[in-house]
């Protein structure tokens, strides 16, 4: 680094300034982004603006604030992100607290925005669908849906709430993308610690991150298909909490200050193949997870429990379970090709090339076939 300090030998460790989760936690906004600034802008899609806009607006009124909304549509560009930026600031009240709402899309849409204005980051994710709320990171995709660039905050959020009567009538499918997102978070910061590699803050990883992952594994395995169940009735329970705050916070600081690996890498290639780019983002982890323990040569007894596990909680363990009717040699070549491309390759036990793919992904197509799970 240009400071001339050997990152090497520093321990990095970063998180979102406050988290607030629990039924109601909604209540909470307006006095928290009184601590922040006096011109709140909402970031959402219509769908979750008609879901929370009162609520939020009331709570910004209580403090003698007025909340504005800028309607985000389609994926997360440049070109949308600038939309939204000349929109909210149109009659030059400059917001200086955005609030980030939604999933994946509205609550990345939010961080450009906060990050382009300057302001204030607050974010309210509506299901826990993936770790992106309490991280500094959010990505941007091309006009096909393709997976362009992981952009940086300069600071991680400073406040998360999540109320999870709002998450507990999410749609099932989130949540399972939320599981096959956390689920990667202990191997994958487990490769990344054993080749010394740099964190999101680009240091070492602490003791404390790879706890965290633990912790994060422990109750994703003992409480996903409770959590499963209490989503199916609507009403967030114990197991229920457990599991969001595994998915949400748990899994955001373990994967920023440990690092990523290869379940991450293979979304650069799925992205490249419209069947499976159609997917949400944790099942295309979860299958990419399955892909690093093939490399990783686990044992039959290993990949049967992995099987097992993902099938029970609905996460795809094949291409055909991701939507591709008939993989071949060319759709191979195209997701390995893409995998390539990942920047989190380096942290690997092993040098990786685009064959090594290829016969991972054909090995794990056999034996999800034959699973009898």
């Amino acid at each position: 680094m240009k400071s001339g300090v050997d990152m090497g030998r520093i321990r990095a460790f970063g998180a979102a300034h406050r988290y607030y989760q629990g039924p109601g936690a909604l209540g909470l906004v307006g006095k928290l982004v009184a601590g922040l600034g006096r011109r709140p802008l909402l970031v959402a899609d219509a769908v979750v603006a008609q879901l929370l806009r009162e609520r939020v607006a009331q709570s910004c009124a209580a403090q003698g604030m007025e909340l504005r909304w800028v309607e985000v549509r389609g994926d997360v560009t440049r070109a949308l992100v600038q939309r939204l930026v000349a929109e909210a600031s149109a009659d030059g009240r400059v917001p200086d607290v955005v609030l980030a709402a939604g999933g994946g899309k509205g609550v990345d849409c939010g961080k450009a925005v906060s990050r382009e204005l300057g302001a204030k980051l607050l974010v309210l994710p509506t299901s826990a669908s993936n770790d992106g709320p309490c991280s500094e990171s959010f990505v941007y995709y091309d006009e096909n849906h393709r997976l362009q660039s992981v952009e940086h905050l300069p600071r991680n959020p400073d406040a998360v709430i999540v109320d999870t009567a709002v998450l507990a009538r999410a749609p099932r499918a989130l949540l399972v993308s939320g599981i096959g997102d956390a689920l990667c978070k202990l191997y994958e910061g487990r490769q990344a610690r054993g080749v010394q590699g740099l964190n999101l803050f680009g240091g070492r990883s602490t003791l404390a991150a790879e706890q965290l992952s633990l912790a994060c594994e422990r109750v994703i395995r003992d409480d996903a298909v409770a959590g499963l169940q209490a989503l199916s009735r609507g009403e967030p329970d114990e197991a229920f909490e457990r599991l969001t705050e595994a998915l949400v916070l748990l899994a955001g600081l373990a994967f920023e200050n440990s690092g990523l690996s290869i379940a991450h890498s293979m979304t650069r290639g799925l992205t490249r193949v419209p069947e499976t780019a159609a997917a949400l983002h944790g099942q295309q982890v979860g299958y990419g997870l399955l892909v690093q323990f093939m490399l990783e040569r686990r044992s039959p007894g290993f990949m049967a429990e992995q099987l097992r596990f993902h099938r029970a909680v609905g996460l795809a363990t094949s291409l055909r379970e991701l939507g591709v009717a008939a993989p071949d040699a060319s759709l191979y070549a195209r997701i390995a090709d893409g995998a390539m491309t990942a920047p989190h390759l380096k942290h690997f036990e092993q040098p990786l090339a685009a064959a090594d793919f290829e016969a991972a992904m054909r090995r794990l197509e056999e034996l999800s076939s034959a699973s009898p799970y």
